[in-house]
């Protein structure tokens, strides 16, 4: 039997952790773009040899962080594979929900071009603190990461606000997730239990499906949320 009062304290719990998560990042990044904010405002270019003196246009080690980031939650995805030969447990326990909504935030979260123009904005500060000469095309950059920050931050702000909304709504909505995932775990049982021999492993195969549908889900509301804020 589900624990309620464990599911609610747990899911509560997670959304209350991505709420920290996303606040943070969103203080981090505002803090970064006052930084950029407070450079001189004449800044002009000086080298016309080559376009780029601060800015590697193709950062070999910055492609692998921006890899992992983006990969992250593929990675809570197969994770969630294997949790589910164990979903019974994780069910009684009253973790579903919890893991849910772990995997549907750190999709939310988890934005590649945040890490990237946080550590451009650094680089290019640290090298205009330092004196050293910009090219046409760090100036160009520059201006991009200038519009790109505060827009990121608005983004991680309206994602603490979401997060911490939702877990103070999760009690009285409790009802209606409690009923959902009823009838979800009663239409997994019932698809598996036709396949015979093989039920457990279909079952393991729906649960993991549904993972990666959730998965979908939240990264094209992630990119409707971003291409909305970006264009104001």
């Amino acid at each position: 039997m589900v624990n309620m009062e464990g599911s609610i304290f747990y899911s509560s719990l997670t959304l209350f952790a991505m709420c920290c998560l996303a606040l943070a990042i969103s203080i981090i990044l505002r803090l970064k773009s006052r930084a950029i904010n407070s450079l001189p405002k004449n800044l002009s270019a000086n080298v016309f040899d080559k376009t780029f003196v601060v800015f590697n246009p193709y950062p070999e080690q910055r492609k692998i962080i921006h890899s992992f980031l983006s990969a992250l939650p593929l990675l809570v995805g197969f994770a969630s594979v294997v949790f589910a030969l164990i979903a019974w447990k994780i069910l009684e326990s009253g973790l579903l929900l919890s893991l849910f909504v772990l995997i549907i935030g750190l999709n939310l979260v988890v934005v590649g071009d945040a890490s990237e123009a946080y550590q451009n904005s650094k680089t290019f500060v640290k090298a205009v603190q330092g004196g050293t000469s910009l090219g046409v095309g760090d100036l160009k950059v520059f201006q991009i990461i200038k519009k790109l920050m505060p827009k990121l931050s608005n983004y991680y702000l309206g994602l603490s606000i979401l997060f911490i909304a939702s877990s103070v709504m999760l009690p009285y909505i409790w009802s209606s997730a409690l009923w959902f995932f009823a009838w979800f775990i009663g239409l997994i049982l019932q698809v598996s239990a036709s396949t015979g021999p093989i039920s457990y492993v279909v079952a393991v195969f729906l649960f993991a499906l549904t993972v990666v549908v959730i998965q979908l889900f939240a990264s094209a509301v992630k990119n409707k949320l971003l291409s909305y804020i970006m264009e104001f």
